[in-house]
């Protein structure tokens, strides 16, 4: 009987994803010591070397630690699993999500809350990444659940439907449109244009060009920073589009902008939970109905 323990494979994989023992401790809420004496006595029970400890320059995995790492994490799915199966709707342990960045203010700091509070032997972790790399962590085993856009979500991804949204122009408050009930996008093509240029949103903005018959726009800007492209619609110079609505009518530097809907009204964006197709759909149901609770009406 192997004499190591899921705790010490947690410690592992947490020093693996914080790249230190004192970061992991933190993270762990533990002490240092106690993450380090616990790594000692999974060594000694493996006969291997798993990390290459330099002092003030953090953990280095070895080649044997590498391949530690990806077993403990697969291990550590299928206790998971394993108590998700026994007690149903019950969760317990970390929970890692990930959340598209411009989705996550209004997404996941309330989903933290409302978990961490009906299931309190829970420790929820969220990460934000674009839609490769939340694809890969799913896949990878370093995610349990992730929010994103439905479009071109790869096949092997489990998916369900939480809510849609309506894309919509930002327009400077003086522009002459700024007062429409509705703006038409051909109205917009020859002005500057504001690229917000993070995937999936770019994709998403280019489809929904397409199918007004517009093939190319006059780009003043381009940015992956979603406040950044606000921000130079609010100081006038050219028009954006964006999927997901602020909350805030003035960007950080305290210009406004004003959102306006598009006609004709284009196809809504889909927001969706997606997870490894291969796990059990009952590990992830806690979640779904935590995010189903939230999703706007």
């Amino acid at each position: 009987m192997p004499q190591f323990t899921l705790r010490q494979l947690e410690y592992l994989t947490t020093v693996a994803e914080h790249g230190s023992i004192a970061a992991a401790a933190n993270a762990l809420h533990l002490s240092e010591s106690a993450v380090a004496t616990a790594l000692t006595q999974l060594e000694k029970a493996v006969d291997a070397t798993l990390l290459l400890r330099r002092r003030a320059h953090g953990v280095v995995l070895t080649v044997e630690g590498e391949r530690a790492v990806a077993l403990a994490r697969t291990l550590l799915s299928s206790a998971a699993d394993f108590v998700a199966e026994l007690a149903p709707g019950a969760l317990t342990g970390t929970v890692r999500l990930g959340c598209y960045p411009t989705l996550a203010p209004a997404t996941m700091p309330r989903l933290v809350r409302d978990l961490e509070a009906t299931h309190p032997g829970v420790r929820v972790d969220v990460i934000t990444d674009h839609a490769e790399g939340l694809q890969d962590a799913i896949r990878n085993g370093h995610l349990d659940l992730a929010v994103g856009y439905g479009r071109r979500l790869a096949p092997d991804l489990a998916k369900e439907h939480l809510y849609s949204l309506a894309p919509h122009v930002a327009l400077h408050p003086d522009h002459p449109l700024a007062g429409a009930d509705a703006v038409r996008l051909a109205d917009l093509v020859e002005e500057p244009f504001i690229r917000y240029d993070r995937s999936p949103s770019w994709e998403n903005t280019q489809s929904l060009l397409d199918d007004v018959g517009i093939t190319a726009v006059r780009t003043r800007f381009s940015t992956d920073d979603f406040e950044l492209a606000r921000s130079f619609v609010g100081a006038g110079l050219g028009w954006s589009l964006f999927v997901v609505p602020s909350r805030a009518e003035r960007t950080r530097d305290g210009m406004r902008v004003v959102d306006r809907p598009i006609t004709p009204a284009p196809t809504p964006a889909d927001v969706v939970a997606f997870w490894n197709a291969s796990r059990p759909r009952i590990r992830v149901e806690p979640l779904l109905a935590a995010l189903h609770a939230q999703a706007p009406a």
